[in-house]
């Protein structure tokens, strides 16, 4: 029989991460959600229909109930208050997670204040209290990989006599803090930044990782999570083509509404098909751009981005200093870029002279098409910029279950 590991989801937005662990369908570990907490509306209202749908479709994936993602700021939950909703003690919690907005990291976000950037900067220091005052067993935490170089803010500085964890190395980034502090809360810890199309997410999308786990729990402070990560990497990436092929040729601004929809039978295309009965297809969408964008998209070819229309990007004030995702082009046989918000970074069908619709961004970021998002379109595609790819997710607590069986004082429990 496999165990089950419940898990509590912070940040969660529309749930990319939590999902990703639900369907990751490993044969000794089941993971249970018991909640998900975001302060967005609409990524609250897509979590609950999403789940309540699985519930429904999937019975088997999750036990009597539905998990529920409740509207609430993470930096000042009451953890006491889910503890008895959930009756957990003080270390009952098997997996806390969360990715903490990453704004304030991201190399497309040059514009935002410093206080705008410290603001969302310190929503991993709100994550790694929220561990503090569940104690869980594990927790994973997502995020760009700009932690990496981001400098800490000034209510992350470490006196110099608290920093032994680390060999007294200065506290100059943000992965240097969480590092720390990690430690300091009692956790070994593993991290390291992962790119999604090596997991078989038809897209490039690198994300920092960090795993911890109490040291009550094992006696060897060196967490080798690779050996466990490694063998879900994929040799052959998985192309836009492989994960799009299949969806009905629209128009610029149409929204494809048919019942003619045979979808193909790649591997990729099944899984994204999963627990659907039928040929149903939704949010298959265009934004209605204007004719000169249009112009714009014809003059890129594939795989290529704005530097092929310089001569006519007539609005822009300064076209050098323009970001190389805009008016990026997609290339048939290899993963996407990075899937950022979508529409306004113009991105282009790779022969169809159209922008990218939703099903295909979703596609591309590994939701299943059952998977459906709540709100206005612009914060639709918001949600699904900003979600970890599920199927990355997946692969990582696969890796996460093998780790924790293969802990000696798991031995029992897998005969």
């Amino acid at each position: 029989m496999p165990i089950t590991l419940k898990t509590i989801e912070l940040f969660a937005g529309a749930g990319g991460l939590g999902l990703g662990f639900l369907l990751a369908n490993h044969p000794g570990v089941n993971f249970r959600p018991l909640c998900a907490v975001d302060f967005n509306v609409d990524a609250c209202t897509s979590y609950n229909m999403n789940m309540q749908w699985l519930h429904q479709n999937a019975p088997h994936l999750q036990t009597t109930q539905a998990s529920k993602a409740y509207l609430r700021k993470v930096e000042s939950l009451n953890v006491n208050a889910v503890k008895r909703l959930f009756q957990l003690q003080q270390g009952d919690l098997d997996i806390l997670m969360g990715g903490p907005p990453c704004q304030g990291y991201s190399s497309s976000n040059r514009q935002a204040s410093k206080e705008t950037r410290d603001e969302l900067n310190n929503m991993v220091k709100s994550f790694l209290d929220r561990v503090q005052d569940f104690s869980p067993k594990m927790f994973l935490l997502e995020n760009v990989q700009g932690v990496t170089w981001t400098a800490s803010t000034d209510e992350m500085r470490i006196p110099s006599e608290q920093l032994s964890f680390i060999d007294n190395e200065e506290i100059a980034d943000v992965k240097d803090y969480l590092v720390h502090r990690a430690r300091e809360l009692g956790y070994h810890i593993w991290y390291s930044v992962l790119d999604a199309a090596d997991f078989g997410v038809p897209q490039h999308r690198k994300r920092f990782f960090l795993f911890g786990i109490r040291t009550d729990l094992t006696t060897d402070p060196n967490i080798r999570l690779e050996k466990f990560i490694n063998p879900y990497r994929t040799s052959t990436l998985t192309t836009v083509a492989q994960a799009i092929e299949d969806l009905p040729v629209i128009n610029n601004g149409e929204h494809w509404k048919g019942n003619n929809y045979n979808p193909v039978a790649n591997g990729y295309i099944t899984m994204m098909r999963s627990f659907m009965n039928n040929n149903v297809l939704f949010d298959h969408f265009t934004t209605n751009h204007q004719e000169y964008v249009l112009e714009r998209f014809r003059n890129i070819p594939e795989g290529e981005n704005w530097k092929s229309i310089k001569n006519i990007m007539n609005t822009y004030k300064n076209v050098n200093k323009t970001h190389s995702n805009i008016y990026r082009r997609l290339q048939r046989n290899a993963p996407s870029h990075t899937i950022s918000h979508y529409r306004k970074a113009m991105t282009i069908h790779p022969v169809q002279n159209r922008g990218l619709s939703f099903r295909e961004a979703c596609r591309l970021q590994s939701f299943p098409d059952w998977y459906r998002f709540s709100g206005t379109r612009e914060s639709a595609q918001q949600q699904l910029a900003n979600a970890v790819p599920p199927l990355l997710s997946s692969k990582v607590a696969l890796a996460i279950a093998d780790y924790w069986l293969s802990l000696p004082h798991n031995a029992l429990m897998k005969d």
